[in-house]
């Protein structure tokens, strides 16, 4: 990368403190991918290994309830949380580190059940809190790589969670494991003190996003029902089938990752995510039962990797809506996690009860994979592949205000915004017109728009504009939006 020292910017155009925002930022979420990983996968880690198949279950299926008892309230404290954020996702993500200490006690002594319980009940809270802070943090800057650093962090975070696992000894694996929350959590309190303090302080004026429709909810809950079923059955062969299984989302998330560098701002919504990843989900599920341990993996790599690809792009397309339409990140993306933590829990209790039932008896289990498939296949059907209707919501929320806004909250969000208008217009020296046309420009209003909104010629309006162009030395509106959008974090 080559970088001009007097403005900072490399030959793409990006402010180099932008690309080094973004790198920041992808590792950071990487750690706290890791970090999730493991969680998911702990039976067969040295994090619950040291117990017995139902002791684990029970403390990994306290786990998944507080992560998603965590999503419940920060939906309904969203202001709250989001204002909180940096003493919150301290002093949680400090506390769910009991469960390497948990771990670690085991390799000495039999520490009692009811530390377990505990050390689990706080990992879930941690992790669904540092979750929530790293949506709300991927939501306030600018767009343009946002996708990248969301879906590389996810590639990062899966070799990171490869490294932790297979590290011998525990006393190493559990270190490297300890590490993954604590990097995450660095990172994520250094990048939010580098936002001016206008861009987090406006949580009460953000839109009020379209509420999660219950076929939505449905499918999401269904995609956690196959993970959490997946991920137990791969623990129950044992560590390296583990590994395995969770090292090959690598794949789909490299897949995430060439998506989001091409088109930027590409709104993959959960229809076509699910257009994508339901074939192989299907595929990898009727096949399973035809094989031994070995082929068993090969169809949960199939799985996982249809399954991590839904979650990276998720979680991007997300972050990206959110700063695009000022919606607010805790709330909306704590919504979504609600059913799919659910799903994942009941996967998990399904998983186990099969295993309970004896994996040998294939009726009992062809007939848990065919409900899975027939419930992946109902999950499809009834959200319909269509988010035409969720997406026009999204529009409208670029020309229609919020029925009853709180005035001096929106003068706080509209002035944030003039104020980054003001310092591009000053610098590139433009006139009251054309500053006037300029934010409007910015607002992603088009020509047509500006002519009738200033009562002036369709022929003086692109004057104008292709003054404002030249001076600024672009040919796009898009680049004019995303020079305005950089000045957040200057």
């Amino acid at each position: 990368m080559q970088v001009d020292a007097s403005t900072g910017v490399d030959r793409s155009g990006t402010p180099f403190t932008l690309l080094c925002t973004y790198v920041l930022a992808g590792l950071g979420f990487g750690c706290m991918v890791g970090w999730g990983l493991v969680g998911v996968f702990s039976p067969s880690l040295s994090l619950l290994s040291y117990e017995g198949i139902t002791q684990s279950l029970v403390l990994r299926s306290i786990g998944i309830a507080a992560i998603a008892i965590t999503y419940a309230l920060c939906k309904a404290q969203a202001d709250w949380v989001l204002e909180h954020h940096g003493a919150l996702v301290a002093v949680t993500t400090v506390l769910s580190l009991t469960v390497v200490l948990n771990a670690a006690l085991h390799q000495l002594w039999d520490a009692p059940m009811a530390f377990g319980i505990l050390s689990w009940a706080l990992y879930g809270v941690g992790d669904g809190v540092l979750c929530i802070a790293w949506c709300a943090y991927l939501s306030l800057i600018p767009t343009r790589r946002t996708g990248v650093a969301v879906t590389g962090g996810s590639v990062a975070g899966t070799v990171l969670f490869v490294l932790a696992a297979a590290s011998s000894p525990v006393g190493l694996s559990l270190f490297a494991m300890a590490l993954l929350p604590l990097v995450s959590m660095a990172v994520l309190v250094f990048l939010f003190r580098q936002i001016a303090a206008p861009a987090i302080n406006e949580a009460k004026g953000y839109r009020k996003s379209p509420s999660l429709s219950a076929s939505a909810s449905f499918s999401l809950a269904t995609h956690g029902v196959v993970y959490g079923f997946i991920s137990l059955r791969m623990c129950l062969i044992g560590t390296e089938a583990t590994v395995i299984v969770g090292a090959s989302g690598i794949v789909s998330c490299a897949c995430a990752v060439a998506v989001a560098y091409r088109a930027p701002k590409t709104n993959l919504d959960n229809s076509i995510v699910q257009r994508i990843t339901l074939p192989v989900i299907v595929v990898g599920l009727v096949f399973m039962p035809l094989f031994d341990d070995v082929g068993v993996i090969v169809c949960g790599c199939l799985v996982n990797n249809a399954l991590a690809f839904s979650s990276t792009m998720t979680r991007s397309t997300l972050s990206i809506e959110n700063a695009e339409f000022h919606l607010h990140p805790v709330a909306r993306y704590a919504e979504r996690q609600v059913p799919h933590w659910v799903g994942f829990l009941a996967g998990t209790l399904l998983a186990f009860a099969v295993s309970s039932a004896g994996l040998d008896d294939e009726r009992v289990f062809l007939f848990v994979v065919a409900v899975l498939v027939a419930l992946a296949v109902v999950a499809f059907a009834i959200y319909g592949a269509n988010d035409s209707k969720a997406k026009a919501q999204l529009d409208d929320l670029l020309t229609v205000d919020d029925p009853a806004p709180d005035p001096p909250q929106e003068e706080h969000v509209a002035a944030h915004f003039r104020v980054r208008c003001e310092r591009v217009c000053g610098r590139y020296d433009l006139s009251p017109r054309e500053a006037e046309i300029f934010t409007l420009l910015a607002k992603g209003r088009n020509a047509k728009f500006i002519q009738e909104e200033l009562c002036i010629s369709s022929s003086t309006v692109k004057t104008h504009i292709y003054r404002i162009y030249r001076k600024m030395g672009i040919n796009s509106q898009q680049l004019l939006i995303d020079t305005v959008d950089d000045e957040a974090i200057r």
